[in-house]
């Protein structure tokens, strides 16, 4: 909105709010892997959380001021908020097959109690 708006003190007020967001995925995204990953494979998972947002940073700077040149100001901003739209669907997901995993691994757990007894 503040793209569309121009309006500088929105953007800042939206980046704030960006700010705090990513802050908190990235501790969620830590706790996920290291359930995940176990051992000598925790390196690599901690490394592909920290490496692929840094690579959606470079390919968002080299592709917003094509779009921005071409199209407009608050285009370049609603390009911006597709792929962040896109990547909380994702999100969703991976928190969903999370969920799934978990309860997967409690009835695995409580089936092996049972046999054990």
């Amino acid at each position: 909105m503040g793209g569309y708006r121009e309006d500088f003190n929105l953007m800042f007020i939206g980046r704030i709010v960006f700010g705090i967001g990513c802050e908190v995925m990235y501790v969620a995204q830590s706790s996920i892997v290291s359930v995940w990953f176990i051992n000598y494979e925790l390196p690599f998972g901690m490394s592909m959380i920290t490496c692929i947002p840094l690579v959606g940073s470079f390919i968002g700077g080299a592709v917003v001021p094509h779009i921005y040149t071409n199209t407009g100001f608050g285009d370049a901003f609603f390009a911006g908020f597709e792929v962040c739209a896109g990547c909380m669907v994702l999100v969703i997901c991976v928190c969903i097959l999370d969920y799934k995993a978990e309860k997967h691994d409690r009835d695995l757990l409580e089936r092996y109690k049972k046999e054990k007894l």
